[in-house]
This record gives C-alpha cells, sequence and structure tokens, in this order.
C-alpha cells in the first residue's frame, strides 16, 4: 500500500512540473493585460497614451462609472450592440440546426453513412482559412450565379410564376445577408465537429436499448442524445456566444463603412474604432468588461434554463435536506 502511494506522489509531481509552463505563461500574457483592463476601466486617461501610473475617476471628483456611461451614450455603441446580437442569432440558429442535422445523420447507426472522414475535412475546411479571402470567395460566386443564366432563369420563374417582386428579394444582395451567409459558411465546419464529438461520446448501449423499444430517430435525438452530450453542449455554447461577441473580420470586409445608419457594425468594429481613433483605452477597457459581463449572462443564462440537468439539481437539493434535517436531530438528541 505504502509503495502505491510512493508511485501515485512521483507521478503527481511530474504532472505539476509539466503545468509550470502554462501557469508562467497564463499569469504574464493573461492574467496581467486581464488585471490592467479592471483597472482603466475605472480611470480617466482623457484619450492618451497610458501613463504609468493612471489617475482614478474617483480621485478626480468623476463617478466611477463614467466611463460605462458614456459608451452606453453613445449612438454607434447602441448600434453595434443591436448588430451584433442579430448576426449572431441569425447565424447561430441555421447553423446549429444544419450542425446537428448533420451530425446526427454522420452518427447515426442504421443509416451508415460511408466516406463519413472525408464529410468532416470538407465541413471543418472553411473554418481554416482565412475570413476575408473566404467571404470574397463566397460572394464570388453568389454574384457569379445570380449572374448567370440559370440565376436569370430561377429569379425570372421566382417574380412570374409565384407573384415575388424585386423589392421582396432585394435583402438577398445587402450586406447584412452576406454576412450572415458567410459567416454560416465559416463557423459551421467546426460546430458540425464538436456535435460529432457529443454524439460519439454517448454509450452505444443506450441507442441499441432505444432502438429495441422502438423509438424513432426524432425522439432517440431529443430525448437520448441531447440530454446525454451536455457537456459539449454547454461547450458549443460557449464558444458560440464568443465567437458571436468577437465578429468583426467578415462585418468590416462586407459592411460599408459609409453607410449612415451603421446597420454592418458590430462590437468588436467599433472596439477597434475606439482603439485606432484617440487611443481611448480608458472605454476600451470598460467595453471589454461589458462584453465579459455579456458573455458570462447569456452563457449563464442557456445553462441554467437549458443545459442544466434538472433531476441532479433536485437529487443534491434533497441529499442536502436530510443532513440538515440528520444534524438538527442530532443536536436534539
Amino acid at each position: 500500500m505504502g509503495k502505491r502511494k510512493s508511485i501515485e506522489r512521483h507521478y503527481t509531481k511530474w504532472g505539476y512540473i509539466f503545468a509550470i509552463p502554462f501557469v508562467v505563461a497564463f499569469l504574464v500574457f493573461h492574467l496581467w493585460p486581464m488585471a490592467t483592463t479592471f483597472l482603466y476601466a475605472f480611470c480617466d486617461l482623457k484619450h492618451t497614451a497610458i501613463v504609468d501610473d493612471p489617475p482614478l475617476l474617483i480621485s478626480k471628483g468623476l463617478p466611477w462609472y463614467k466611463n460605462f456611461a458614456d459608451l452606453f451614450k453613445t449612438k454607434t455603441f447602441l448600434s453595434a450592440f443591436k448588430n451584433t446580437f442579430f448576426f449572431w442569432i441569425a447565424q447561430t440558429i441555421p447553423e446549429w440546426i444544419m450542425a446537428f442535422w448533420l451530425a446526427a445523420m454522420m452518427t447515426d447507426r442504421r443509416l451508415k453513412v460511408k466516406g463519413r472522414w472525408l464529410f468532416k475535412t470538407a465541413f471543418f475546411f472553411p473554418n481554416l482559412m482565412n475570413g476575408t479571402s473566404l467571404g470574397f470567395l463566397v460572394i464570388g460566386n453568389i454574384i457569379a450565379f445570380a449572374g448567370s443564366t440559370i440565376g436569370f432563369i430561377i429569379t425570372a420563374s421566382l417574380i412570374d410564376g409565384f407573384g415575388i417582386s424585386e423589392a421582396d428579394i432585394n435583402f438577398l444582395t445587402s450586406e447584412r445577408f452576406l454576412i450572415v451567409v458567410v459567416s454560416i459558411f465559416v463557423h459551421f465546419g467546426i460546430t458540425f465537429i464538436y456535435a460529432t464529438v457529443g454524439m460519439t461520446s454517448v454509450p452505444v448501449e443506450i441507442y441499441e436499448a432505444a432502438e429495441m423499444d422502438g423509438s424513432s430517430r426524432l425522439n432517440t435525438f431529443f430525448r437520448i442524445t441531447l440530454p446525454c452530450m451536455r457537456p459539449i453542449l454547454f461547450f458549443i455554447v460557449i464558444v458560440t456566444v464568443v465567437d458571436g461577441l468577437q465578429m468583426s473580420e467578415i462585418p468590416s470586409m462586407l459592411g460599408n463603412p459609409f453607410d449612415s445608419l451603421r446597420r454592418t457594425t458590430t462590437l468588436m468594429s467599433y472596439l477597434e474604432n475606439i482603439l485606432g481613433m484617440g487611443n481611448a483605452y480608458d472605454r476600451a477597457s470598460a467595453f471589454c468588461l461589458i462584453l465579459l459581463a455579456l458573455s458570462a449572462s447569456i452563457s449563464g443564462l442557456v445553462y441554467f434554463t437549458l443545459l442544466r440537468d434538472r433531476y441532479e439539481v433536485q437529487l443534491k437539493r434533497r441529499l442536502r435536506k436530510e443532513k440538515r434535517q440528520e444534524r438538527l436531530l442530532a443536536k436534539g438528541q
């Protein structure tokens, strides 16, 4: 027994040793910038270069929330906030539907789809490409198709045969629609990979039992697959939220910078403008804290409303209640 504990301590020691480079890199390149971001959010830098000893807002008689209030008073920030959530929702819903539907087909034991590795590679490839070059490629193909004979025939058929006017399909050529299409094309592959990993981690015996009970594919997906892949599903939610709030490259490339309504400006684009025009590090730091609060709030809301195992929570509450009653009984005796 003593020899076994000695071996365990030996391997544990090497685990801590191998973790040292990661811990040092995290403290230097992540924790310190995060700490300075929290500090600058409550400082008055007067939109100049960062000084060694930044003065706090309170020390100058200003309210500590001044940088946050200035952001919410800006019309561009409010427009960027609305645009970001519009792009995020418009991208996430169709992306998740297609990714989970395709992953369910690829992992279905009854379908036995061949060449799964080819599909995984093909759908993941757009995520490896640069968003700018990929956006130009997708838009070029769309424009080429719209200008081709087949595209003209389809458009004419829709207008003449179904009573659709040109005004009804003008959104197909708008910047916002193209941003959503390109974003789905870029992020669809990685969501498909994550969903496939989550579905393949479910024990095969559960699916076999469902097949023997005569469960349909749709019922199996919603009653067995999704509840069993809660951990990876929560990870997908976190990645989707972070990607949605950090959307910048594709809207900046496809958007119209001269649009007075700023219909394609996102939160990250607005942050780049803050840093590029005037070195407003105080407002930029406050902006980052707002993004952090948004990410945590959305992720927590999705987890507590959709992904949390309610039966497990009820069981833990019951156990705590029983232990509390046992302690009361022990004190009474």
